[in-house]
């Protein structure tokens, strides 16, 4: 079956209560997109086509963001009557399914999840649009090259601010919904017993779902377990009439996995006065980042970005006492670097999914310092690699830098070959380029001198010139420099393989980094 003369039905994808879902393929130019068609039983009802409308038109207005899912097209089908949205066709899992199936992420991923969440819900709140169903199911967990991506499904029950009335509100999924949400009858219970709550939604009712929905990731708890209502009639009473249960202690055994300080931050999402709960969903994400234990992550988070990576651990100027093996390290204690033997794998891989840096199977000495403005942790780390640790080019050292002047996405490689498992995995990779049927794109910065120099990666040729300046280019081109560099909003990475954990090395790789640095403005 075709629908709106250019959409061949394939298979259905999923449905709800009001539409079903179909992976669909565009006759003209074989594009595969999700189809979202109503169901036949309520297409002669106003207010279900007056839903599929105001998507189409919620998405124009919000504009594009790679953390809410691109409307492709709408219309309706001349013969069968039925309102249809084109959009992009997701690969991947709601985020009720991931917690459900695996339970709660590490918390560097809940960390940047709830990051990408706040920065499509402030992009539609500056566009005058509230979800007012923000969930876990409307949530849709991708895979991407630096980890897992959220997007934001489903604002087809969203409201231009100014027009919201308030006998508009009661929408959304009762669990999550704000009082605000919850009927006039409740908002007077509340005002008898000196509470206010809003008599309109605004960007503060999608601050308390998100608030809900970070408890949940952190715990791995079931949707909706917040507030201990056994059935729905109950719920609205443990939310106006019962204390806010302290999240630590409704998480019982998993309360350990929440960050310091979460039960004042829930609180404040969680505020029946929606004045007085957090100002922005960026600003709530950006304080519950900064109660994050620094030993979590080495890298600072830039405000407001699509993947923010983990901040560095604060840096201390000169290390007090060394470990024994540390002794023989003098010219690293000189030159301020805080060394210690050892160190936790995780924490390199809480950093996100790396292009180019092969996985990390053990840390063999760590060192901290601070230029300028940056916080770097550089490491001698042995890679998961039978191949090298045979040849005895397991090793590599890796600086991970934390800046807020880095802005930006992009990650390369020098094209030369410095060792025998580079060259057998770079041939490999050829070999399997040959089969591939996918063709590859030749030129991501359009700059044939570097790029004859380096393997580039970057989500487009905007982003990559951004991401990589030309100060930048003319330092690694004309350095010599033979490694890894890979850069995201709030931090980069460098590295060196095969190297140890040597004066040489650490030197030549701090110099790069601070001279990297010096060409982001």
């Amino acid at each position: 079956m075709v629908v709106g003369g250019r959409y061949r039905l394939e298979s259905i994808l999923g449905q709800g209560g009001m539409a079903v879902v179909w992976r669909a393929e565009h006759t003209e130019t074989g594009r595969i997109v999700a189809l979202k068609l109503v169901r036949p039983e309520l297409a002669a009802h106003d207010t279900a086509r007056e839903m599929f409308v105001r998507e189409a038109r919620v998405a124009s207005r919000v504009g594009r963001s790679e953390h809410i899912v691109d409307v492709l097209d709408a219309g309706v089908d001349p013969e069968l009557g039925l309102p249809f949205l084109a959009m992009e066709l997701l690969e991947g899992e709601t985020l009720d399914a991931t917690l459900g199936r695996s339970g709660a992420p590490p918390r560097e991923i809940a960390i940047s999840l709830l990051e990408q969440i706040a920065e499509a819900l402030d992009q539609a709140h500056a566009a005058g649009v509230i979800h007012r169903d923000l969930k876990p199911q409307n949530l849709f967990v991708t895979q991407g090259r630096q980890g897992p991506r959220i997007k934001v499904l489903d604002f087809g029950i969203a409201k231009a601010a100014e027009t919201v009335q308030q006998s508009a509100t009661q929408i959304g999924t009762p669990a999550y919904a704000a009082p605000e949400q919850l009927g006039a009858t409740w908002r007077s219970i509340a005002e008898r017993n000196g509470r206010a709550v809003a008599s309109q939604v605004s960007p503060a009712t999608d601050v308390w779902a998100l608030g809900l929905i970070a408890y949940e990731l952190f715990t791995g708890a079931p949707s909706g377990q917040f507030w201990g209502a056994e059935t729905l009639a109950e719920l609205p009473a443990k939310v106006f009439l019962e204390p806010l249960p302290a999240a630590t202690l409704r998480a019982a055994s998993q309360s350990h996995a929440l960050p310091a300080g979460f039960d004042a931050w829930l609180a404040r999402c969680l505020d029946l006065d929606a004045t007085r709960r957090w100002p922005s969903a960026g600003e709530a994400v950006r304080n519950l980042r900064a109660e994050v234990p620094q030993t979590a992550a080495p890298i600072a988070a830039a405000p407001q970005v699509a993947v923010a990576p983990p901040r560095a651990p604060s840096v201390p100027p000169r290390a007090p006492s060394l470990p024994p093996a540390a002794h023989a390290l003098a010219w690293a204690v000189e030159r301020g670097i805080h060394v210690t033997e050892g160190g936790d794998p995780q924490t390199y891989a809480s950093w996100g999914r790396y292009q180019y840096v092969p996985p990390i199977h053990a840390v063999v000495r760590e060192g901290r310092l601070r230029i300028h403005d940056a916080e770097i942790l550089v490491a001698e780390v042995a890679i998961q690699d039978e191949l090298r640790r045979a040849i005895g080019e397991a090793h590599m050292l890796i600086a991970l830098i934390g800046c807020p002047r880095v802005r930006h996405h992009i990650a390369l490689r020098t094209k030369k070959i410095t060792g025998i498992g580079d060259g057998l995995s770079r041939g490999l990779k050829a070999l399997d380029s040959l089969v591939s049927s996918k063709p590859k794109s030749t030129s991501v910065l359009g700059d044939a001198w570097f790029e004859a120099r380096f393997e580039v990666t970057a989500p487009d040729q905007q982003e990559a010139n951004l991401a990589l300046p030309s100060p930048a280019r003319l330092l690694l081109g004309n350095s010599g420099f033979t490694g890894i560099v890979e850069t995201r909003p709030g931090g980069a990475v460098v590295a060196l393989e095969p190297a140890r954990f040597d004066r040489a090395n650490v030197e030549r790789l701090l110099d790069t980094t601070a001279r990297l640095l010096a060409c982001y403005a």
